[in-house]
């Protein structure tokens, strides 16, 4: 139900619609595989020095596969592997997936290629395989690419944002998609015109994407199960937990030790089980056994998030005590369709540098849909709504000095942010963390939004050692009621849950039903004060407060 009120919200009032030619669209009728190579897409699924995987589509008919490769550009004396072909069957109609990897390339060596079989074969491309012993490259980071309207496929401002990031970087060495790529995972309608957009791109460096909800979507009715399409289009290294290989993996880069997660447990727990517990193990395991510069993690759902009341707090708790542990430098997630940064965080508190903890980097959207209640959080240090016009990052790591850059469709940039590992363990960042001062009175904070309500004290108070906060003023932001009887009892409704109340009363009515709180109403002033604990009691709300900037934090 949480999933499908986000989505008709979004549908609404925050999805941007560009209507693009629709020449540059696939048939979304039929499959669109034919006897020629098409969806042509470079990925690892071993050592990027000396290895490469290619994947293309064909139609059932064409059941051989192969790769023409060398380091001439007219492919004379060329070496030809030959592919796997596995028959998939989409909402549209069967294809054949063919994919190789070839083996024994030379480090920092550019190859041609060409893909097919008898006298079906593509173009000529070209890919450049990691060089031997570097520390300094550059990679590319998309935020969601989806459509936003599942019977609507339209993938034009994904076809921008690529393909404009490509041309203004055409030394990045791969990109990496941050979740939720197509509106419906397992409508082939999307995947079409997503693969057609990013052509060009995707067949010269290679993508590494990660899983987001909606890959796994099985109709435009948002029904969730596992994420076939994604996990068979996308050949990426087969060392994630049991259970979950395909979706969550790791791999070295130069000096960077990659991780991507999987952070749709609402969306797969039916059909995959605890799937935060199932990846705990593993990612310790996974870290421990690095000894690269940089960590770097990747996984959809925002732990520090933009939107108004949405949270993921599950996540949050089965990462980041291992994040913390291993000192991951910076982690990066989708989902909210805005840009943010945050301060350096520890134990979900925020730290002075970024060598005693981990920035956190929601990185906008690359596609169709936005939302229009988005927000800078008191964790934000940087904070950009691109409702404007999509955006992308540009991730360059040069030795001991990670550079974030946070770039609009048209190239205007919106952020700038570097860690630099110096040689006596200490870190700097630019621009420089400058940790909130504390509060000189207590703040109070809903999904990380400062409350204002410039009629009502917004601060709560405590009450014999308990706090409490302003009813109406705490249930007005989540756009509920708070009504008064005449009998001195008071009303509150918060989406399918109301509450009756009496003042100073241990008794409430909760949808009809008799439940014990633990602290009676307040009446102070001509205000109605409600306490923390019963907050979490009658509606869920947990709380906590934070002595070091003198917040008192309430998240659902």
């Amino acid at each position: 139900m949480k999933r499908f009120l986000s989505f008709l919200t979004a549908l609404a009032l925050g999805v941007s619609i560009f209507i693009a030619p629709t020449s540059i669209f696939a048939d979304s009728k039929t499959a669109g595989a034919t006897n020629l190579p098409d969806h042509i897409t470079l990925t690892w699924t071993q050592d990027p020095t000396t290895t490469q995987t290619i994947t293309w589509r064909t139609d059932t008919a064409v059941n051989s596969g192969q790769v023409q490769y060398g380091k001439d550009p007219s492919l004379k004396d060329a070496k030809t592997i030959d592919a796997t072909a596995q028959k998939f069957s989409s909402d549209l109609g069967d294809m054949n997936i063919h994919s190789a990897t070839l083996t024994g390339l030379e480090p920092g060596t550019k190859y041609y290629y060409r893909v097919g079989y008898g006298s079906n074969f593509s173009s000529i491309y070209s890919f450049t395989t990691e060089a031997k012993d570097t520390n300094s490259f550059k990679f590319l980071i998309f935020g969601d690419s989806q459509s936003g309207i599942a019977t609507d496929p339209q993938y034009g401002p994904w076809k921008t944002t690529i393909q404009n990031a490509y041309k203004a970087n055409k030394d990045a060495k791969f990109f990496i998609n941050v979740g939720d790529l197509v509106e419906i995972g397992q409508m082939y309608a999307h995947w079409n015109n997503w693969f057609d957009a990013a052509k060009g791109v995707i067949d010269t460096i290679p993508e590494m994407p990660v899983e987001g909800n909606h890959e796994t979507y099985q109709s435009a009715n948002y029904n969730s199960g596992k994420p076939k399409d994604f996990v068979n289009l996308f050949p990426v290294p087969q060392n994630g937990p049991d259970g979950l290989k395909g979706q969550v993996y790791s791999f070295d880069y130069g000096n960077a030790h990659i991780v991507m997660l999987n952070s749709q447990e609402d969306e797969e727990e039916s059909v995959s089980g605890d799937i935060l517990e199932a990846q705990k193990a593993w990612l310790d395991k996974d870290l421990s056994s690095t000894n690269k510069t940089w960590k770097i993690i990747f996984f959809h759902k925002t732990p520090y998030y933009n939107k108004a009341t949405r949270s993921n707090e599950q996540i949050k708790a089965a990462f980041q005590p291992i994040i913390d542990k291993y000192h991951v430098d910076v982690v990066f997630n989708g989902h909210d369709h805005g840009y943010s940064r945050t301060y350096p965080i520890k134990n979900d508190q925020y730290v002075k540098s970024p060598a005693d903890g981990t920035v956190y980097v929601v990185t906008g959207r690359s596609g169709n849909k936005y939302y229009p209640d988005l927000s800078q959080k008191v964790w934000d240090a940087f904070f950009y709504d691109p409702q404007d016009q999509p955006s992308y990052i540009v991730a360059t790591i040069n030795g001991n000095t990670l550079t974030i850059k946070a770039v609009k469709q048209d190239g205007t940039p919106i952020d700038t942010y570097s860690i630099t590992k110096n040689p006596d363990g200490t870190e700097t960042d630019s621009p420089e963390t400058v940790v909130p001062t504390k509060f000189n009175a207590t703040m109070l904070t809903i999904y990380g939004n400062m409350l204002q309500q410039p009629f009502m004290p917004s601060n709560p108070k405590q009450i014999n050692g308990k706090w409490y906060v302003p009813a109406r003023a705490f249930m007005q932001y989540l756009g509920s009621n708070v009504d008064w009887n005449a009998n001195g009892t008071i009303n509150i409704t918060y989406g399918k849950t109301q509450a009756n109340i009496a003042i100073g009363s241990t008794t409430a009515q909760l949808n009809g039903k008799k439940l014990a709180i633990s602290d009676a109403i307040v009446s102070d002033n001509g205000l109605t004060w409600i306490s923390a604990d019963d907050l979490k009691a009658l509606f869920g709300f947990n709380y906590k407060y934070d002595s070091n900037t003198n917040m008192l934090m309430f998240v659902k």
